[in-house]
């Protein structure tokens, strides 16, 4: 055959030698060859469309209403549903299915920016929740006693919409919200993304559907050994069937209607490896975590950051606090072979599943120790300060006392830092160049170009 173009695959199978420990998602960690070996035995022959005999997801009565039992089952739900658009469009069809234009939804200041488009396209009023945030760029949750009091203080509001566990792996309780929600008609809306795993371990804590929330929403392929794209949505038993077809009504309008074959089987294997194999293998990386910890104590530039009083972590997610920017010790892990899911400042975020195995720790452990920060050049930001180039647009170097026409993302995790409407302060232009100059990934997304910020018109 003539060689053809393709740089993605190119530049892949380029990566995948490079990357060969990975403390990022997807959770298959590039390592369930025996449990995909079905799919991957056969995956040309397995890709249907719904012909007799495969079912159809957005009306089931064969193979795939079997699965949905089964997954809802497990989860411990009155249905779950998969969903083949990822996690972003059980986010837009659960807001957007359960609310209508006007009304008011409170939320966490740091939800995904899935958040954020479902309020701007459902015409919504967003009460936002601050949350805090350390020097080392840490976010930590918001204490449930101040939604459920921004509750009691506004009646009008519809939908609570907050991440638990966050992408550091930090939870707050959310038990007597969840209660307050129940008696009072709002609903609990818990992206739980970075959650699927949380059942399988006693240590960690429970699970949205176990504390009563209204809904939400598992990133299978976050923490378990599933493809990028799977995830559900999970509806709880006091939700009324007429709500959970709303929801799914406008599930089909915003997800394909070709959902892949193969990410269903995906998400499906997922479910049944971790009923039998979930709470050993989650045993075992506990095992391995912390004997890393233990590994990496008395190494003077890195720590595990405290945390106050009540606040639940999930072990799993490996969180190391440097003295020094960590984009130098991510460079050097990344000659070593070991790549990791993200970093602010002076943190580091690495995301395990069970299907890490120990000598990945042993590596990750043996790299950190031979980092030195002398064979490291303390590199000047390559950003640069641009000029207004018309009345629309200027570049964030420039942009104080102006007003957004699109919004700042931080990438990961995925969260909206500044939102359309908000005036930019020298105090937001200082924290983004200094995420930019420690090798944080900062993006808009409208221009796409922090030099050209969209901005409105000076009167």
């Amino acid at each position: 055959m003539t060689k053809l173009n393709t740089p993605i695959l190119t530049g892949l199978m380029e990566l995948k030698e490079i990357d060969k420990i990975r403390f990022h998602m997807p959770g298959h960690k590039g390592k369930a060859y025996e449990l995909y070996k079905p799919i991957m035995e056969n995956m040309l022959k397995i890709d249907f469309t719904e012909v007799n005999g495969a079912d159809n997801l957005y009306n089931t009565n064969g193979i795939i209403e079997e699965s949905l039992k089964l997954l809802a089952e497990e989860r411990g739900s009155k249905k779950s549903f998969f969903l083949t658009n990822g996690t972003t469009v059980g986010i837009l069809a659960g807001i957007m299915g359960l609310t209508t234009p006007g009304e008011k939804v409170l939320m966490a200041r740091n939800c995904h920016k899935s958040v954020y488009n479902a309020i701007e396209l459902n015409k919504l009023t967003p009460v936002i929740l601050d949350h805090e945030k350390t020097e080392t760029g840490l976010e930590i949750p918001i204490k449930q006693e101040r939604f459920v009091e921004k509750l009691k203080g506004d009646k009008e509001i519809k939908m609570v919409i907050l991440s638990r566990p966050n992408y550091f792996g930090l939870s707050e309780n959310i038990d007597v919200l969840a209660e307050y929600c129940k008696e009072n008609k709002v609903y609990l809306f818990v992206d739980e993304a970075h959650g699927s795993h949380l059942k399988y371990h006693y240590s960690l804590t429970k699970d949205a559907m176990t504390l009563g929330a209204s809904l939400s929403v598992n990133s299978f392929h976050k923490t378990l050994p599933s493809l990028t794209q799977t995830s559900i949505i999970n509806f709880n038993h006091h939700m009324d069937d007429k709500e959970i077809a709303s929801v799914l009504s406008m599930m089909e309008k915003l997800q394909t209607s070709s959902p892949s074959y193969i990410l269903m089987m995906a998400l499906e294997l997922s479910r049944a490896y971790m009923e039998v194999c979930g709470r050993d293998k989650m045993k075992e990386l506990k095992g391995y975590i912390e004997d890393f910890y233990k590994s990496i104590k008395d190494i003077y530039f890195i720590s595990y950051p405290s945390f106050r009083e009540g606040l639940e972590q999930d072990f799993s997610r490996v969180i190391l606090e440097t003295k020094f920017p960590s984009i130098y010790l991510r460079k050097h892990l990344e000659e070593k072979g070991i790549f990791i899911e993200m970093i602010t400042k002076n943190i580091m975020v690495l995301i395990t599943s069970p299907m890490d195995e120990r000598e990945d720790f042993l590596a990750l452990a043996e790299a950190i120790k031979s980092f030195n920060m002398k064979d490291y050049e303390v590199a000047d930001s390559d950003f640069e300060s641009g000029e207004i180039s018309d009345e629309n647009t200027v570049s964030l170097r420039h942009s104080a006392g102006r007003t957004l026409k699109e919004n700042i993302i931080i990438y990961p995790p995925g969260n909206i830092y500044l939102k359309k409407g908000d005036i930019i302060k020298e105090d937001d232009i200082s924290y983004l160049l200094g995420l930019i100059e420690n090798g944080v990934k900062v993006y808009t997304d409208f221009n796409k170009d922090l030099n050209n910020l969209y901005v409105e018109s000076l009167d």
